[in-house]
């Protein structure tokens, strides 16, 4: 336990003696094209979302590796780390060598077991989504395995080495679970999204739950680090980190650079790009403006990535920041013929990060039954056939009319009937 102890000092100590990383902000907007660059893909542990993220990180000079000289990528190391800033903030949890350092050692593990405590690996890739991060049924191997190790290598030496590989957590009741992505001391707007349970209105809360975190801890930990927050909210209204997975290059586990893997989800990775670039070009004046031709054509990523550049702006972080403040928009977006396939993705993702309160989809008679078909079921849209916004004099000539020209009208005539005073079109 002594070793432990002084491990955490120690660590402790050379965080907040360390400098935190710069991150300057230029002086004028600049934007830069995203090209095949070698030094994007060298020693990558990731998809295209990875890469994307990694040639943003580069031209603001990050460095990759701060955060890792601490082994944060260990979930050992993210408890003493977090707990020590913030107690009881991760569920209670002990390393699997420091109890078999103790007296009756593998009775204590068996006791924990038996009464709510799981054990889980430190190191690991998406294991919440594939199921298989409670490892309990293979304890005796496990035991077996450390006990080799530790007679191949002096037990103490290897202890300062390496942090634990396996840990015992208290098992939590969660109703819910979150992904929240964070850069520095900011929290970045459109990137909170439900993982686990159907309340995707307590992301706001997730949100501000992670913003205390953020307070907690020094800049060295954060200045220059992306980081992707799995919340876990209890039946009791409880909030914990699951995990925090970090940017950067991981040193152990799929060695290479990572990032959170929905930067590169096929449904949701182009649109978070979009909204990680609008956060940098805001925030730093640095964003990604083009795609090489080459690159781009190798992909529908980059071009539903550019298609999302196009439509967000300024607006939409204030509605995200005022949806925290418990002011919600509605949304009015028109699916007419002619309109980008992709709307319909954003529209999805849209529901899954609570974007709005309600959404109004306006379509014609072309597309109707494919609208219909895709959100059937889902309270908060309400499916709207344009012909019945006007007289059918009206209609058979608007039905002349090219798409912008035919959405401008029919947006205005239902903002007329229903009469919302705060809302979107899109």
């Amino acid at each position: 336990m002594e070793l432990y102890t002084h491990a955490l000092e120690s660590i402790i100590s050379d965080i907040e003696n360390s400098s935190a990383q710069v991150i300057e902000k230029r002086s004028v907007n600049e934007t830069f094209e995203l090209w095949r660059d070698p030094v994007l893909f060298d020693k990558l542990s990731g998809n295209l979302g990875a890469v994307f993220v990694r040639a943003l990180l580069n031209k603001l000079n990050v460095n990759e590796h701060h955060v890792f000289r601490w082994r944060l990528d260990n979930k050992y190391r993210q408890y003493q780390i977090f707990n020590h800033y913030l107690p009881g903030s991760v569920a209670q949890t002990f390393g699997l060598s420091e109890l078999l350092a103790e007296k009756d050692g593998h009775q204590k593990i068996r006791e924990l077991c038996e009464n709510g405590f799981f054990v889980k690996s430190t190191l690991g890739h998406r294991t919440g989504q594939s199921d298989n991060f409670d490892r309990t049924a293979e304890l005796e191997d496990i035991i077996n395995l450390h006990q080799e190790k530790g007679n191949q290598k002096n037990e103490s030496q290897e202890k300062e080495e390496q942090p634990e590989q396996w840990i015992l957590q208290k098992r939590l009741d969660l109703n819910e679970e979150f992904r929240v992505h964070t850069f520095g001391s900011d929290l970045i707007d459109g990137l909170t999204f439900i993982m686990a349970g159907h309340d995707t209105t307590k992301n706001s809360a997730a949100e501000m739950f992670v913003q205390k975190i953020l307070a907690t801890l020094p800049a060295t930990i954060l200045q220059g680090t992306l980081i992707g927050w799995d919340i876990g909210i209890t039946n009791a209204n409880e909030y914990y980190i699951i995990e925090a997975n970090f940017t950067g290059f991981h040193p152990e586990f799929y060695a290479g650079f990572q990032t959170s893997g929905y930067f590169g989800d096929p449904d949701y990775g182009p649109a978070m790009c979009a909204w990680l670039n609008n956060y940098f070009r805001n925030k730093y004046q640095i964003s990604i403006g083009t795609v090489e031709q080459d690159f781009k054509s190798g992909s529908p990523f980059f071009e539903e990535f550019l298609y999302y550049r196009s439509i967000f702006n300024d607006q939409y972080i204030k509605i995200l920041q005022n949806k925290r403040k418990g002011i919600r928009a509605f949304a009015v977006i028109y699916l007419g013929f002619g309109a980008n396939p992709f709307l319909t993705k954003l529209i999805a993702y849209f529901l899954e990060e609570d974007f709005a309160r309600e959404y109004f989809l306006i379509t014609s008679e072309e597309t109707i039954q494919g609208v219909a078909d895709e959100f059937a079921r889902n309270k908060l849209i309400l499916i709207i056939d344009e012909n019945k916004l006007f007289l059918p004099q009206e209609y058979s000539s608007i039905r002349q009319l090219n798409y912008q020209e035919r959405k401008n009208i029919c947006c205005d005539r239902l903002l007329n009937k229903i009469e919302e005073k705060y809302y979107f079109v899109l």
